[in-house]
């Protein structure tokens, strides 16, 4: 309930009466519902409108969980809100409208509360929620001020509650999990992408207990040498090969992320070694000056020095926090002044490529975890090349 509250106390400062919650993420972070990946039947039986969402009310410091049917037993098992609805969303036996069943459940809830009989604000999350949702409101609550409530929400998430630290400590041990499946592919002989990422599916998936969303890439050899071309494929891997990994897993809604390099087969050249060098320098000197009161601009000026230093430039963002989104802010970019405070948790990702017509590419990350005395590295995979 502690996130809950806070969610309670931000509102309420800046003058929300009610939030309309309709992300993944926000939903997650409200009501502790991980709602599945949207994918399969239930997602094609509602036409892919969000399938739960949470109604806060800030004024009595009481929420609503709403969900499709399919999802209620679940709902139940892990949300800590007590008032719960649900709506059909397909009949076996007799037509439904999932359309017109949503927003008829959710009409009815906002009727119940009172919403058009009192001149309040109202924050929706103007990304995720549907427009035949908006519509309605627009037309049954006209006497509702309509406020943009992501910006609220991005407040209350950044510094992290002990329970969300808990959760990041084992995503990072699951997601440690594929990273040591990949390392240990990188010392055998052969092998396919294809095969190094189906154990590692294999592997998070074992360490979990459970089956897993994991997104991210595997790339190898030339495919390298740019940002984030995609994979894996079914491509062989040969000695000298440079392999990057970059995994995201979401344990029980919240994310690790995290990006290893290396050299399979055989010790690294001179070239492959100086790349690696650098990411890893980039790295250490993000997590020697996070701590309380450091802008996030700050760490990316450092982090610039010394790419600059071993002869080469940014080639994009190096980092951001995680929580239940995989990528929230602040981001470690340039023009981000916010201010780092104990308890947030940071990825972070700097990578070098060099280019079209190159061989090399190299990229790491780990999540790290402010405190009031430094940073605790919240991944324990060692990098892939020790020098």
């Amino acid at each position: 309930m502690e996130k809950l509250q806070k969610v309670f106390r931000t509102l309420h400062s800046e003058g929300i009466d009610f939030a309309l919650l309709s992300s993944h993420e926000n939903v997650m972070y409200a009501s502790n519902f991980d709602t599945p990946v949207p994918l399969g039947a239930a997602n094609d039986f509602a036409g892919s409108l969000p399938l739960s969402l949470v109604l806060v009310n800030a004024k009595e410091d009481i929420a609503y969980l709403i969900t499709a049917d399919v999802f209620s037993k679940l709902a139940a098992k892990q949300s800590n809100i007590s008032n719960k609805l649900s709506f059909p969303i397909f009949g076996h036996f007799e037509q439904v409208d999932p359309a017109q069943s949503y927003l008829d459940c959710i009409c009815k809830l906002l009727h119940d509360v009172e919403l058009p009989n009192k001149h309040i604000r109202l924050g929706i999350e103007f990304k995720t929620l549907p427009s035949l949702l908006l519509d309605l409101l627009l037309k049954e609550f006209k006497e509702v001020q309509i406020v943009d409530v992501e910006p609220s929400l991005e407040k209350v998430k950044r510094v992290k509650t002990d329970r969300e630290i808990e959760c990041l400590r084992r995503a990072a041990r699951v997601a440690d999990a594929g990273q040591m499946a990949f390392l240990n592919a990188s010392k055998a002989e052969g092998g396919t992408e294809f095969e190094i990422w189906a154990e590692v599916q294999r592997v998070t998936s074992q360490e979990a207990g459970m089956p897993v969303p994991i997104s991210g890439e595997i790339v190898t050899g030339a495919r390298t040498n740019v940002v984030a071309p995609g994979g894996p494929q079914p491509r062989v891997i040969v000695k000298g090969d440079c392999g990057i990994m970059d995994l995201s897993v979401r344990v029980d809604g919240y994310w690790c992320d995290c990006c290893n390099f290396v050299v399979f087969g055989k010790h690294p050249d001179n070239e492959q070694i100086r790349y690696f060098t650098t990411v890893k320098e980039a790295f250490d000197v993000a997590t020697e000056m996070l701590r309380p009161g450091v802008r996030s601009c700050d760490m990316f000026t450092a982090m610039q020095h010394i790419y600059e230093r071993n002869g080469f430039s940014v080639p994009h963002y190096c980092g951001h926090q995680i929580g239940t989104n995989v990528n929230e802010c602040p981001r470690i970019v340039p023009y981000d002044k916010s201010l780092i405070e104990k308890n947030m948790v940071f990825c972070f990702e700097p990578g070098i490529y060099s280019g079209p017509g190159g061989t090399i590419g190299a990229r790491v990350e780990k999540m790290v975890l402010v405190t009031d005395s430094g940073a605790e590295i919240l991944n324990k995979f060692p990098w892939g090349i020790t020098l």
